[in-house]
């Protein structure tokens, strides 16, 4: 039996989600919302769970993206760590409403402020995602990207903790800048926490989000893995509106 087709998604900031919903139905893709970290607070919670209600009616598969700009949910200050889990809860809580199949949020570790000190950061982790899981919805994939981090085992740490609770979401253009180690020693211990990628490309120098194909990630080697996990949903994530219909095209080309 052919496997199903994997979900393609693009990343939309929530402003901007109504008025690209007949686009959305035309291009036949998904929606990753952005809510940013300033916006969040204004979002009118009525009005998102509206537009998780016209998703739906359109078939339109959506998951969230949480903002991350200064957040540290594993961080030492107690005041930015409180922040970040209100910032992080009231991502989940718009989740909820919208009825979103995930959440990404980033889980900000880096080596720079954290190497030597993990462990810290591991607890505090804990505390912090602990919280933010009990407001999420049965339903509600909770998922941490990898960012800074040059290899998976604060990542695979953190995970740890929260079996079946908190998964991962793997993003190839932050992997292409900070990894030190090659993709499969990142997928194989991650693979049973793997339900959604962030998908773009860059040339190893800055955060490009270029379509497949444009940079010098390796996603021939990716491939081969991708296709041999179920239930995931893959995001075009790019940053630049006019390659939105090229990333559509070799993501689409990429993935069947």
């Amino acid at each position: 039996m052919p496997r199903a087709r994997i979900p393609l998604l693009v990343n939309v900031p929530y402003p901007s989600v109504r008025s690209n919903i007949e686009r959305m139905m035309a291009l036949e893709v998904g929606v990753e919302v952005f809510v940013s970290n300033n916006l969040i607070d204004e979002i009118d919670l009525d009005e998102a769970k509206r537009v998780g209600q016209e998703l739906r009616g359109r078939a339109i598969p959506c998951t969230l993206h949480a903002p991350y700009m200064d957040l540290s949910p594993g961080g030492v200050d107690r005041k930015v760590v409180e922040i970040s889990r209100d910032r992080l809860k009231r991502a989940i809580e718009i989740a909820n409403l919208m009825e979103a199949r995930g959440i990404v949020c980033h889980p900000g570790y880096d080596r720079w402020r954290f190497g030597g000190h993990e462990q810290l950061w591991l607890d505090n982790s804990v505390e912090t995602w602990g919280q933010v899981l009990k407001e999420a919805d049965k339903g509600l994939l909770v998922m941490v990207e990898n960012i800074f981090e040059e290899e998976p085992a604060t990542l695979l740490s953190l995970l740890g903790h929260f079996k079946d609770r908190l998964w991962y979401c793997f993003d190839s253009g932050h992997f292409n800048l900070f990894s030190k180690l090659p993709v499969e020693e990142w997928l194989v211990p991650l693979k049973d926490h793997l339900r959604e990628f962030h998908l773009h490309d860059n040339h190893g120098r800055s955060d490009e989000h270029l379509p497949i194909g444009r940079g010098s990630f390796p996603f021939r080697e990716l491939r081969q893995f991708l296709q041999r996990l179920p239930d995931i949903v893959c995001v075009a994530e790019i940053a630049n509106e006019e390659m939105v219909i090229d990333a559509i095209k070799s993501a689409r080309a990429y993935l069947t």
